[in-house]
This record gives structure tokens, C-alpha cells and sequence, in this order.
């Protein structure tokens, strides 16, 4: 009887024993060391409208002359910036990891209010009437771009790059007298409805960062910030399509431009 105790209390002993020298001779199904979360991919084939604001300096807006007066009236003073509307396409590059390539354009104007003054047209019966003068500034763009996506996570991607391309500017003033149906007009009468416009080119870079979101595999949300450097432009605009002048050459499309976009197509982020 007490040969049994005695090995019933060293089984007790010894069992705990066996089992910690049985769990070190185990092996793991998996390794110590550290799981490395893979990195996502950017690829996209999708194309949609962009509406933007582009914000250049009001002083090169109203710097035109008037005359022989160095300052606009107030009624035709631009500011804010100009809004463009637009589209684009992009696609991912297949042999380069996260590499996009896209084609864009856009273009948008800005007007001023309305200056109206007392005009009399001298006709066989003058009578008195009223112009109108407005000023708009117009404003389109194209190109190409480049960019390089990141992928913090699933649906959301953040991407680098830069747009570049040529556009061209379009200042118009333009008069006309309200009445005009009820005034008879001299033959190559001065004060007949008219327009003077210039116009000149110019190419741009414009670095630049987005953000986009897939909505689904197929609908993309975009925002971006860039900021546009324009260079070689004209020096002189074109004036009427028959001449040239050097009023304002310096005015160009330099500035902040921030917007926002839709695209459809393939998302795979």
C-alpha cells in the first residue's frame, strides 16, 4: 500500500514535467519573426470633368489702359478667380508600378460688371441713347500629366506629379448701345456695337498633388492643389487678328489653382 502512494505522489511530480520537455520538442506551424503588411498597387483607366479655380493676381487682371486714362473705372475691374471647366483621361502604366500618364483640358473666362454711359448718335434725328462696356477675360489650357500613386489603404490614394501643356489668353472689351433698334446709324458710325480683343499663347508647368477615392471599382472622387507656372509666353498679344500690341505683356496665368473632378472607369486601388 504505501509502494503505491509512493508512486502515485512521484506521477503527480513528474507529469508537469513531461509535458513542458514534450512542448519544446514541437514545431510551430509559423515563425517568430515580424508579418510584413504587402503594399498596395495604383492603377487606374478612367476619364471624367474637372471644375477648377485658378487665382492670379488681381493688379495683372486690371492693368489694362483705357484711353489715355492708367486707371479702370470701378464697373470694370475683374476679381476672384477664374473658373474652368474641363475634362480628363488617365491610365496606369503597365510595366511601371504605380506610374499613371493622363491627357487634360479646360478653359473658363471671368467678366467684370457693365460701365454704361450717355451716348448721342448723330443721325438726321439724333437721339439720345446708352452704351454698354464690358470686359472678360478667357482663359483655356491643355496638356499632359504625370503622376505616381501611394495607396495608404484600400479605395484611397494619394498622388504626385506634374501637368504640362500650352494655352492661350483672351482679353475683350467690348461696347454697344442698348437701343440700337431704334437709332439710325451713320454709315461707319463710331458708335456702333464693337469689340477690341487680344490674344496671345503660352506654355505651362504646373506641380501638382490629388487625392482620390473610389466609390466603387469603377467611380472615382478626385481633389487637387497645384500651382501654375506659365513661361515662353508671347511678347507681344495679337490685336484684332490684324496687329500686335504691347499693353499688359506681362500679364499671365500664374497662380494657386485648386479643384475637384469625377471620373469613371476602372479603379483598381
Amino acid at each position: 500500500m504505501n509502494i503505491m502512494k509512493i508512486l502515485l505522489l512521484l506521477s503527480v511530480l513528474l507529469f508537469p514535467m513531461l509535458l513542458t520537455a514534450q512542448d519544446d520538442e514541437i514545431d510551430l506551424p509559423f515563425d517568430n519573426e515580424p508579418i510584413k503588411q504587402k503594399s498596395l498597387e495604383y492603377f487606374v483607366l478612367a476619364g471624367g470633368v474637372t471644375y477648377d479655380f485658378l487665382m492670379i493676381k488681381d493688379d495683372d487682371l486690371n492693368s489694362f489702359l483705357v484711353g489715355n486714362s492708367s486707371e479702370l473705372p470701378d464697373e470694370l475691374l475683374l476679381s476672384g478667380s477664374i473658373q474652368l471647366l474641363g475634362g480628363q483621361c488617365v491610365v496606369g502604366v503597365p510595366w511601371v508600378k504605380n506610374l499613371r500618364i493622363g491627357v487634360f483640358g479646360y478653359g473658363g473666362s471671368k467678366e467684370s460688371g457693365t460701365l454704361d454711359l450717355p451716348t448721342i448718335v448723330f443721325t438726321p434725328n439724333p437721339e439720345p441713347s446708352r452704351s454698354h462696356s464690358q470686359r472678360t477675360l478667357t482663359a483655356s489650357m491643355f496638356g499632359f500629366s504625370l503622376h505616381y500613386g501611394y495607396v495608404p489603404f484600400e479605395h484611397f490614394a494619394v498622388l504626385g506629379g506634374v501637368n504640362t501643356g500650352w494655352g492661350d489668353i483672351t482679353h475683350e472689351m467690348s461696347g454697344s448701345v442698348v437701343n440700337q433698334d431704334r437709332v439710325t446709324y451713320q454709315e461707319n458710325s463710331p458708335y456702333s456695337s464693337g469689340m477690341n480683343r487680344l490674344d496671345k499663347n503660352f506654355f505651362f508647368a504646373m506641380p501638382n498633388i490629388q487625392l482620390e477615392y473610389a466609390l466603387a471599382n469603377f467611380i472615382i472622387l478626385r481633389v487637387d492643389a497645384s500651382y501654375n507656372l506659365t513661361f515662353a509666353q508671347d511678347d507681344k498679344w495679337t490685336f484684332n487678328n490684324l496687329g500686335t500690341s504691347s499693353e499688359n505683356s506681362d500679364l499671365d496665368l500664374s497662380g494657386l489653382k485648386v479643384g475637384f473632378g469625377i471620373m469613371i472607369g476602372l479603379a483598381n486601388f
